[in-house]
């Protein structure tokens, strides 16, 4: 059975159990196309309902991305310091044992491009909220609107997906430069 027809099957289904209650209940049973019409634009506004969830549902995973991005960058930032102190550690205190012993120094990993190309990933384009909850049914949107509001979804998911490579490629700086300097302090330490 294709889709149309379960489709319609449950549509006169619903229809007749609505003429069996009104039956019951002693009321007149509702007109067929008032029926229809009230079904269709129910499940319209369910719809947009389900559309305004899954748009504040993305915009708190926005917010949420920004943050991580955020904490990301201050880490990168903390290990790229720490990297520079190194630096003038092992240039001041440990210059002459180097070359004492003509050990081999490693090199600083530079973290201020992939940061600063990443940083410019994290910004976000925020969209206009959604008005309060209407009591009275709304009309139902064109194929315009219908159209518009799925290109800024699809929009807003690319812009998440971006903003999570953004992110990997942050933590994976920062696993990369924690793994160095802590290699270089236990050379410093012996």
């Amino acid at each position: 059975m294709s889709e149309l027809q379960q489709q319609d099957q449950q549509s006169s289904n619903s229809y007749e159990q609505e003429c069996q209650r009104a039956e019951l209940l002693g009321l007149q049973a509702p007109d067929k196309n008032e029926f229809e019409r009230r079904r269709q634009a129910r499940l319209e506004q369910e719809q947009a309902d389900h559309d305004a969830a899954e748009a504040v549902l993305l915009e708190q995973q926005d917010e949420s991305l920004g943050n991580v991005g955020g904490k990301l960058g201050e880490l990168n930032s903390i290990l790229s310091s720490t990297q520079q102190r190194l630096n003038r550690f092992k240039q001041t205190a440990c210059g002459s044992l180097t070359n004492i012993f003509a050990r081999p120094s490693s090199g600083s990993v530079d973290l201020s491009a992939a940061a600063a190309a990443a940083g410019g990933a994290t910004v976000a384009t925020q969209e206009e909220r959604a008005g309060p909850v209407q009591d009275q049914p709304r009309p139902p949107p064109t194929a315009a609107e219908v159209s518009a509001a799925k290109a800024a979804k699809q929009q807003r998911m690319d812009s998440q997906l971006d903003k999570l490579d953004a992110l990997i490629n942050k933590a994976d700086n920062a696993h990369i430069a924690m793994g160095e300097q802590t290699q270089q302090m236990r050379r410093l330490a012996k």
